[in-house]
């Protein structure tokens, strides 16, 4: 098989991935490990047009990238209610008078991905 057709069949492919549930006032709330794609968008989304990096916007946007599959972070009566301009921002606001639950939450998204591997470990891979 050659390069092509073996990125062909793994596009068709749906990985495994590592999941964690973390129990926040008795709700369930489903922490799923990001994507490759999913660690760079966050990253992307954490940048400030000045070059600066926001880390809070970062880990709402990872918090968000990881439960978005159990939850609608994107909804548009929970964007009203809460004032939010996009799902991004919804983390911080939800939890605001519950930081505990907001750790809770960084905290799974952080396990659950602490393998996630380098864009050079993966180009490493893709070599091989």
């Amino acid at each position: 098989m050659g390069k092509l057709e073996k990125y062909l069949a793994k596009s068709n492919e749906t990985g495994q991935r590592r999941t964690e549930t973390v129990l926040i006032h008795d709700e369930e709330w489903e922490v799923r490990e990001l994507t490759f794609l999913q660690n760079r968008q966050c990253y992307r989304l954490a940048e400030e047009a000045d070059g600066r990096f926001d880390f809070f916007r970062y880990n709402d946007a990872r918090i968000v990238k990881a439960t978005e599959h159990a939850f609608p972070w994107h909804h548009s009566e929970l964007l009203k209610a809460y004032k939010a301009k996009d799902k991004f921002e919804m983390p911080a606001r939800l939890f605001n008078d519950d930081p505990q639950g907001y750790n809770l939450l960084l905290e799974a998204v952080n396990r659950v991905n602490s393998e996630v591997q380098t864009e050079d470990q993966v180009v490493e891979e893709l070599k091989n």
